[in-house]
């Protein structure tokens, strides 16, 4: 009987967890909403409303559970009452609200306590949401205007010394990731110059390198998305293994993949193409249509590749999805491709994902045989084009999601005639067409060292945006050299 009363109890136990973990995500999701609702609507809109109602009644169930209800951000990551909010691929871009809101206002805690007011809640929201506050300790300008507006029973704390140092080093983690991205290359250099009877490679260096890749896309992915826009059109392979690493593992990061399976999903897209040291030059290079003959030599690529990575040593270092990523990442979703011969009922997640980066990366890069290179957002369109057959539909959404409608490093021309490149993209719908930009040009042309803009802006007087996308251009129309915009925030 005693038995039966522990198991009950710790079965209520576990349920009651269940519950508190499945309302504090709630909660998260339901903050960030109205958060980005407060960011379109004025504070009397009912659909802020509506969000604020959710929220409060979210709030007031915690309190009167938990007696607290206490936001936090550390390390970068979100807690509420001290459990880590967990996101997936669905929930990421209300993590990155959220995480950008709290470091621009250097807030560690945002605490609620239990006389807590509907009307006090969404005055918070939406200052929070809204409020232009000084670069000189703008924590204390917050604060400042927040008790102005007769909010007292909402507290806030001022963000740990460690995490602030964190946030005034952006400048230096920018130059920290154009380093990593450069090693990355000439790593891949080191790896492509070694002939295949030469087993001696660092596949630790390797680890290393792609573990630096993933822990940068985790501070700035914006910029290190930025950094494929670098193109070497002399090393073409290197520079594109580098890119597709660091697509690659974006995209694992929006599927919520864990840190291990960031790192061998980076390793497998670094080596993708390493079976192309067996295909002469003059066929990579060639301009033109390939023959039968030079295309059955171009299509080996893929398990040259494969015979390359079994012949290293410290094969512990390689992850075995490597193999699986260099022989399928010309597969398509409905299986067909190349290698033709391969008989397979399925394709490995890693390689529908490296498929999809290789892909976008090849056609916005300049190459002998391809007479035009797409804008990001054209070759965006063509892999839409292509779901389900080339490519996984469900799969291509999130990728889609991450690339954004106008996906970063893009150029685009405003209906104020500016002009600017996409420096970072968003993904929920109200803001698909509201990116932030790099202004490059002024009304009249002439090339600008701009400020970056946010075009959900709105002019408070009309209430219409300040600037809105008209279309997107070719930069080398123009004689704009993306890259250069990200190497020198790096600077």
């Amino acid at each position: 009987m005693k038995e039966n009363n522990k198991k009950e109890k710790i079965d209520s136990a576990e349920s009651a967890k269940k519950a508190l973990f499945k309302t504090i995500d709630a909660v998260f999701v339901r903050f960030a909403s109205a958060l980005r609702t407060a960011q379109i609507f004025k504070i009397n809109n009912i659909t802020y409303i509506k969000q604020i109602n959710l929220l409060f009644t979210l709030i007031e169930n915690i309190l009167r559970n938990e007696n607290e209800a206490v936001l936090e951000f550390r390390e970068s990551s979100l807690f509420f009452n001290t459990i880590r909010v967990k996101f997936d691929f669905l929930s990421y871009n209300y993590f990155k609200l959220l995480s950008k809101e709290f470091m621009e206002k250097e807030i560690g805690t945002v605490g609620f306590d239990g006389r807590l007011e509907q009307e006090e809640l969404a005055q918070f929201v939406y200052y929070f949401a809204n409020a232009k506050v000084k670069e000189k300790n703008p924590f204390a300008d917050f604060e400042a205007k927040i008790k102005k507006k007769g909010i007292k029973h909402i507290y806030l704390e001022k963000i740990h010394p460690y995490d602030l140092a964190a946030l005034n080093k952006e400048g230096e983690v920018k130059k920290s990731a154009k380093k990593v991205f450069f090693k990355s290359i000439t790593h891949l250099r080191e790896a492509f110059g070694r002939e295949k009877e030469e087993k001696k490679y660092r596949l630790k260096t390797t680890r290393r390198l792609v573990q630096s890749i993933v822990d940068h896309i985790s501070q700035d992915e914006s910029f290190m998305i930025g950094l494929t826009s670098i193109k070497n059109y002399d090393e073409y392979t290197l520079n594109h293994s580098a890119n597709v690493c660091i697509l690659a593992t974006c995209f694992g990061k929006r599927l919520g993949l864990e840190k291990k399976e960031l790192l061998e999903l980076g390793v497998s897209a670094f080596f993708h193409d390493i079976g192309k040291l067996d295909v002469p030059k003059k066929i990579l290079d060639k301009k033109g249509k390939l023959s039968k003959k030079e295309r059955e030599i171009m299509e080996k690529h893929t398990y040259k590749g494969v015979e390359r990575l079994i012949c290293l040593q410290d094969l512990s270092f390689l992850p075995v999805s490597t193999l699986y990523v260099t022989l399928e990442h010309h597969l398509w979703a409905n299986l067909s491709g190349y290698p033709r011969y391969w008989k397979k009922d399925h394709i490995d997640l890693y390689s529908k994902i490296v498929k999809m980066c290789d892909f976008f990366d090849s056609v916005t890069t300049q190459r002998p045989y391809r007479k035009n290179i797409l804008p990001n957002d054209e070759a965006l369109s063509l892999m839409l084009e292509k779901s389900g057959t080339e490519f996984d539909p469900s799969l291509l959404k999130v990728f889609a999601n991450m690339i954004g409608v106008y996906p970063i490093g893009t150029l685009v021309v405003f209906n104020t005639r500016e002009l600017g490149i996409i420096t970072e993209s968003k993904s929920e719908v109200a803001f698909l067409l509201r990116p932030k930009v790099k202004l490059v040009t002024d009304r009249m042309g002439n090339k600008i060292d701009g400020k970056i803009v946010d075009l959900a802006e709105m002019d408070t007087e009309s209430m219409e945006y300040k600037r809105t996308i008209v279309k997107s251009l070719d930069p080398h129309k123009y004689n704009i050299q993306i890259s250069d915009y990200f190497l020198a925030q790096a600077q």
